[in-house]
């Protein structure tokens, strides 16, 4: 086997077709597709399925799969650590998924200071909804994310330290025609947009109808994979949606959506730390985290009257923000 080979595997697997693979790589379609046919010859045994939306994994691919996403993660790590003894300030950078709504509260205090601290490192920012991250995360595009840990099904090679449990909740435009709508029976008629992973869609289809005697609606259920494509489509249509509680009152959306004053409750989300398991964080990922740390802590004890909105629908799960010496809170280590 070749090492390109598998990264064009890891690469179909977290783009969804070989096209899409071709595009990421920045090679001819042909050139994907005779790699893989060579990985199977070589294999003697299937690994992809052919249909009309992309590609698919026999068990031999997704075992294959799970090695080459880890090659391509070491081989990663080895070049950052080569470059790191060729230079102790090479350009470096680091990818970070970030949750919407601790991008527009938490995200503009850490970015400078990280900036300071490692003028080397790069930095590339990634909208952080699960469905487009955890993938990116698999495939070594991402280093880490701070963003809403998934089910157990969506988890597999990644690993997440929990910081905050967060309300959820229907959300409309201001003046929405179901505005005083109190009851989920009374939005089966009305078309949503939401964000879900590929393991995730029969979850949230339980949370939001089924454990409330409800049929879902899927005829009128949109996925987006996009949190600025969500958010727009509320306020700009009848459509509706899904989402935190804090997300709702940040100053950007606060005068723009609201929340329904719903009977029915939904179980809470949990935003923390994800990222590959077994793979050693880079120092720049652990300075990244280290001050997102600092900045809740400083958030906890903010008078701001948005941050404070903002707060009443978040629980901090992490001790370790807690503590008063300014230490570093262990989930990157």
């Amino acid at each position: 086997m070749k090492l390109q080979q598998l990264r064009y595997l890891a690469t179909v697997a977290s783009e969804g077709s070989i096209r899409a693979a071709a595009r990421a790589l920045g090679v001819s379609q042909a050139t994907v597709t005779q790699a893989l046919r060579e990985l199977e010859a070589h294999a003697g045994v299937a690994l992809l399925t052919r249909h009309g939306q992309g590609v698919g994994f026999t068990p031999a691919g997704q075992d294959l799969l799970g090695h080459a996403q880890r090659v391509a993660t070491q081989l990663r790590e080895a070049e950052d650590s080569l470059a790191r003894h060729r230079d102790a300030k090479a350009p470096q950078r680091l990818s970070v998924g970030v949750t919407p709504w601790i991008a527009q509260t938490l995200l503009s205090s850490v970015v400078p200071v990280f900036r300071r601290q490692m003028p080397h490192v790069r930095l590339e920012l990634y909208d952080g909804v699960a469905a487009v991250a955890y993938p990116k995360l698999r495939d070594g595009s991402l280093d880490l994310m701070i963003g809403r840990i998934a089910n157990d099904a969506a988890m597999q090679s990644l690993q997440a330290a929990p910081i905050f449990s967060y309300e959820m909740t229907v959300v409309a435009r201001r003046g929405h025609p179901r505005s005083g709508a109190r009851s989920m029976a009374e939005l089966l008629e009305d078309d949503w947009i939401l964000n879900y992973g590929p393991a995730e869609e029969d979850v949230l289809m339980d949370i939001l109808f089924c454990q409330h005697g409800l049929q879902p609606p899927r005829q009128r259920v949109h996925l987006a994979h996009s949190a600025a494509v969500i958010m727009t489509l509320v306020q700009q249509t009848d459509m509706l949606s899904f989402c935190p509680w804090p997300l709702v009152e940040t100053e950007a959306l606060r005068a723009r959506i609201s929340a329904l004053q719903l009977k029915e409750r939904f179980q809470n989300n949990t935003v923390g730390v994800v990222r590959r398991s077994g793979e050693t964080p880079t120092p720049a990922a652990r300075c990244f985290v280290s001050l997102f740390l600092d900045q809740v802590r400083a958030w906890l004890s903010s008078g701001q009257l948005e941050m404070r909105r903002v707060l009443h629908s978040v629980d901090i799960l992490d001790a370790a923000v807690w503590r008063e010496d300014g230490g570093s809170a262990p989930p990157i280590n």
